[in-house]
C-alpha cells in the first residue's frame, strides 16, 4: 500500500514505526526500508524481507548532530564533517556510546554507521519518534535500490506499508567513511566523492 504525504498519512507511518513495524520511505538518496533502531525483532524482519546477510550492518538515520552525539562519540574530525556535509549523503562510522538502547544488529566492532538525511518529511518523522531509524536500501539484496514508490510496491507492497513523499532522490547511495581513529578510512564512495572530502579535510 502506498500512502501519499498528507499529514494524516505521515502520522500513520509514525504510529506504525512506534508500534514496531517495518515501513518503506524515501530518503534523499534512494527509497529505504526501515524501523526503529531499538527493535531487534523488526530489524530481523528487514533482513528476512531483503534476503540480506545478517553480517552486513545497517545505517542509522537521526535528525541532527545532537542525536548523533547521544548515540556516538564525535571527535573533532567527525564534527567538522557533520557541519560541512550534513544533512546530506554522508554516513559516518563512529564509536557507539554505551550503555545503549540500540539493537546489537546496528553495532559492529563497537561502532555504528549514522547520518542525517536531507529529506524534510523523514527529518520530521525522526524528530517525532525520538529514536534513530534503521534505513537500508529498499531492494532485494544485490539488486538496484528502488527510486519510486511504485518500484517498492512491486517488491514489498503486500508486506510493508510505503510512504511516498515526492521529494527528489539523487539515486546514489550515501558515501561512508570512518573518522573515528587516527587515520580516516574511506569505505564506500557514493554521492559525495572521496576527493571532495579529502580536499575539505586539508
Amino acid at each position: 500500500m502506498i500512502l501519499q504525504p498528507t499529514r494524516e498519512n505521515i502520522e500513520t507511518i509514525i504510529g506504525h514505526l512506534l508500534n514496531g513495524d517495518v515501513v518503506i520511505f524515501p530518503t534523499d538518496t534512494v527509497f529505504g526500508i526501515g524501523c526503529t533502531a531499538d527493535n531487534t525483532q523488526a530489524i530481523e524482519k528487514i533482513y528476512e524481507l531483503k534476503g540480506r546477510e545478517k553480517t552486513k550492518s545497517l545505517l542509522l538515520n537521526v535528525p541532527n548532530i545532537t542525536a548523533i552525539k547521544k548515540y556516538a562519540t564525535v571527535n573533532k574530525t567527525a564534527q567538522s564533517l557533520i557541519k560541512k556535509f550534513m544533512p546530506g549523503a554522508l554516513s559516518l562510522i563512529l564509536k557507539v556510546k554505551t550503555p545503549t538502547i540500540l539493537s546489537n544488529y546496528t553495532i559492529r566492532n563497537g561502532k555504528i554507521g549514522i547520518r542525517i538525511p536531507n529529506n524534510k518529511t523523514l527529518l520530521y518523522i525522526l524528530k517525532k519518534i525520538r529514536l534513530p531509524l534503521i534505513s537500508t536500501s529498499c531492494n532485494l539484496s544485490g539488486n538496484p535500490a528502488c527510486l519510486t514508490a511504485t518500484d517498492a510496491e512491486k517488491i514489498f507492497g503486500k508486506k510493508v506499508i510505503i510512504l511516498n513523499t515526492r521529494e527528489a532522490l539523487s539515486g546514489q547511495s550515501s558515501t561512508i567513511i570512518d573518522p573515528s581513529g587516527k587515520e580516516i578510512k574511506y569505505i564506500r564512495e557514493g554521492e559525495i566523492k572521496f576527493e571532495k572530502i579529502k580536499e575539505f579535510l586539508k
